[in-house]
């Protein structure tokens, strides 16, 4: 395992090997995880051709004391973690700050963390000469081009990361780069928005289809400076019941459109709100952290409880049924200022997926 560590962790084939669908089991030792055919065979010389992995690969491991666990069929594991946090607009070693902490492909322009709920986001000048082009516009929204330099862009790796973040529970954080050796500017979490589909040329000079993502900062994901921004409704009549409730937020999670501008904002902030109705219906009045009865009603009779976003620094943006609880106000300044604050998250966590097994 120390020789898997030194040569093989930080290599493209075996970094975040876990978050692989292929990968089903692990072994777990000293706070790190172990591919358990590779490192059998690392260890007697054996190509992972010649056996079986599975059951019987993990049967023999344990039989020599070694401690397998399973992994989530290919979703990030984040057991323990501390939500990375920065400053906006401080500047950050690429290596040392984020990667060497947190995780995540040290080249690649859209980096998913298996060790922590982030994907790192890089933008930069040097895509120019790619064609891309990434910017904020007058709303603050910031359009960002896909990975892949050769031939169409596709939904996979980077590409699908960004755009099934609220479903893996990742948090997106965004950094320009300021040139090398300058270091990396954080531009604050973001929420995936949507996307277009625009025809650009690939590094080779020929025509291809371009995904260009629209990441919304969460905190534009406020209700009252929509809401009055527009003037008008933002939503349907409220569900009927807990089941179409949950429909609807899943729906909505999965439902990518290729608004723009406001009518991209609006959409984002009705995403977020079906989770909130359904995380609010579940909680059935009771606190999902402390289980004791909201302290107080609103002026229409419903229980007070805050949503709070279990894998975020922020509670902002659109999220997951998964990740979003509903939580009382002294749990939720606890969990975001208080001494045990993070252990008390952990343990939310834990409740929460106990009560979505399905989602």
């Amino acid at each position: 395992m120390d020789e898997f560590d030194r040569v093989l962790r930080g290599t493209q084939k075996w970094e975040d090997w876990e978050t692989k669908k292929s990968q089903l089991y692990a072994i777990s030792d000293q706070g790190k995880l172990y591919p358990p055919k590779q490192i059998l065979s690392m260890a007697t010389s054996v190509p992972v051709s010649r056996f079986s992995g599975g059951e019987q690969t993990n049967a023999y491991l344990e039989s020599l004391g070694f401690s397998i666990v399973r992994l989530p069929d290919g979703s990030p594991t984040f057991a323990g973690f501390e939500p990375p946090k920065f400053a906006l607009g401080q500047v950050y070693h690429r290596q040392a700050e984020i990667h060497d902490r947190f995780g995540g492909s040290r080249q690649s322009g859209i980096a998913p963390s298996s060790k922590v709920p982030a994907i790192f986001i890089f933008t930069g000048e040097s895509g120019k000469q790619y064609g891309y082009f990434d910017g904020r516009d007058e709303l603050g929204i910031f359009s960002y081009t896909g990975e892949g330099q050769v031939g169409d862009m596709v939904f996979k790796r980077g590409n699908l990361a960004i755009r099934e973040h609220a479903a893996s529970g990742q948090a997106l954080h965004l950094f320009k780069s300021l040139g090398k050796g300058k270091g990396q500017e954080y531009l604050g979490e973001h929420a995936y928005g949507g996307h277009t589909i625009r025809r650009g040329l690939d590094r080779e000079g020929t025509k291809r289809d371009v995904i260009v993502f629209q990441l919304v900062p969460v905190v534009l994901l406020d209700e009252a400076s929509i809401t009055s921004s527009e003037g008008e409704p933002t939503e349907q009549a409220p569900p009927p019941s807990l089941e179409e409730a949950r429909k609807r937020a899943l729906e909505a999670i999965y439902d990518s459109g290729n608004e723009m501008g406001k009518a991209a904002l609006r959409r984002l902030y009705q995403r977020s709100k079906r989770v909130k109705d359904y995380v609010l219906l579940r909680a059935a009045g009771i606190c999902e952290s402390c289980r004791q009865p909201a302290p107080f009603k609103r002026k229409d009779g419903s229980a007070y409880l805050e949503p709070h976003h279990t894998t975020r620094v922020s509670d902002g943006g659109l999220d997951h049924p998964r990740y979003v609880a509903a939580i009382c106000p002294a749990c939720h300044r606890h969990i975001h200022h208080g001494v045990g604050g993070d252990q008390k998250n952990l343990e939310l966590i834990s409740a929460i997926a106990a009560k979505e097994t399905e989602a």
